[in-house]
């Protein structure tokens, strides 16, 4: 079997998902070169390439399989009338969840204690400034409440933070949900009535067409002067264009992301001239989680292998 990395660059993944699958053949290509190169391929592993008809029309094609949660590159209708399983794999259980916790508070802090400032005061050799802010005591508010959103407040208890939390179905009651008790959970519905209460805002909410632009220039307007944003999710949860004037204009004191509208982002954008600290997609790329994927992948792969259905299967009900 074919598996196709539709992305250069990750050699880390292809090496796993050979070793699990040693009867398999795991190469990747350029986005590009994906009608070529999988013309042959019965998997496609999207990463973050567009797949559209082109790509789902290859005739030995059997399954799309994301190495991770995001399909928001997938046209999974187009996937169903060629009759192609599209499958991901949700973050929590992986170590996915937990990685992208960490470099969310891990931007948090980095704002909140003007890390960029303090390494310029060392080369400066300036003493005991800045002075920063403290987690402790503060609000947050976690936008998307699902693997990543339970994370992200797991660790934010421990910073004896006000935990708030918005997801579009607000609480299920389930085992996972009590085990990481929040002082506010509500429907999206809530969303502008906890936003003005927020220091941090953290969007760990999936693209789709409900989230698309979910906090913009009307949003931007309820947080406070001092508040900073969080971005983990994609770049299309927030409007760019209302954050670049919250941020102009100094709405908010600043945004942490890690997702960007166009990736790789363009390091002359002008989104970096102001108190922005940025990574380049990385929140869930960490040893823990790519191993814990890559099992679920090679899973899924084989049971395709065998006839069966994979797990997570996005669209199995149009199959």
């Amino acid at each position: 079997m074919k598996i196709v990395l539709c992305q250069e660059g990750f050699r880390a993944i292809e090496e796993m998902l050979q070793g699990l699958l040693p009867d398999g053949e795991v190469v990747a290509c350029s986005p590009e070169n994906i009608s070529t190169v999988g013309k042959d391929a019965e998997v496609l592993i999207p990463a973050m390439t567009p797949l559209a008809d082109a790509e789902l029309s290859l005739p030995k094609l059997r399954l799309v399989q994301q190495f991770g949660a995001g399909l928001d590159t997938v046209d999974i209708p187009t996937a169903s009338r060629h009759d192609v399983y599209v499958a991901n794999v949700p973050a929590a259980g992986t170590g996915n969840a937990e990685s992208v916790a960490e470099v969310a508070v891990m931007l948090m802090l980095t704002l909140a204690r003007q890390f960029p400032k303090a390494q310029q005061n060392i080369r400066d050799g300036k003493l005991s400034v800045p002075t920063g802010l403290s987690l402790k005591g503060r609000t947050a508010l976690i936008v998307g409440y699902g693997g990543i959103g339970r994370e992200v407040a797991r660790r934010l208890g421990g910073f004896e933070m006000t935990v708030h939390a918005v997801s579009r179905s607000g609480p299920k009651n389930t085992e996972a949900e009590k085990s990481i008790p929040v002082d506010a959970h509500s429907t999206q519905a809530g969303l502008h009535d906890l936003l003005p209460q927020a220091d941090f805002v953290i969007l760990a909410a999936p693209l789709n067409d409900d989230t698309r632009g979910l906090i913009g220039s009307t949003e931007f307007a309820l947080m406070k002067p001092a508040a900073f944003i969080i971005n983990v999710a994609r770049g299309g949860v927030i409007d760019y264009e209302a954050l670049l004037v919250a941020l102009r204009s100094g709405q908010i004191m600043g945004a942490g992301l890690d997702v960007f509208w166009q990736e790789p982002v363009n390091p002359n954008d002008q989104i970096f001239a102001y108190n922005v600290i940025g990574t380049p997609h990385i929140a869930g790329a960490t040893d823990l989680s790519f191993k814990g994927i890559a099992a679920r992948v090679a899973e899924n792969i084989r049971s395709v292998g065998r006839g069966e259905a994979p797990n997570n299967c996005v669209n199995i009900q149009d199959l």
